[in-house]
């Protein structure tokens, strides 16, 4: 009998919808991690630069858990809120926003 070594999380989108989080493979977390990597960036000058980044990084989450339901971002966006956008980026990438580590980082990465 397999082991899962992991856990996996039903959200609900807005539109009823219900997918199933686990984390990202390999692959999929490489191209998450170069999207996060944005945030060190200097174009990343307002919250909502910094929402762009957050919204294209669970949008390659959801890619993987649920690639028939958004053709495309706008799609996604129409239907996730921020508890849920943050949800994703947990499950998926292991980004927790309330890291205290997270939180004191600044935009150069140094703690």
């Amino acid at each position: 009998m397999a082991t899962t070594v992991y856990e996996t999380v039903e959200i609900s989108l807005s539109d009823g919808k219900v997918v199933e989080l686990r984390p990202l493979t390999i692959k999929n977390l490489k191209k998450f991690m170069q999207i996060i990597e944005k945030l060190n960036g200097k174009n990343i000058k307002t919250e909502s630069d910094a929402m762009d980044v957050f919204v294209e990084a669970a949008f390659i989450c959801m890619q993987q858990f649920a690639p028939d339901l958004f053709a495309d971002k706008d799609a996604f966006e129409d239907v996730i809120e921020v508890p849920t956008l943050m949800k994703i980026l947990e499950v998926g990438g292991g980004i927790r926003m309330n890291d205290p580590n997270l939180l004191t980082a600044n935009l150069d990465g140094e703690i």
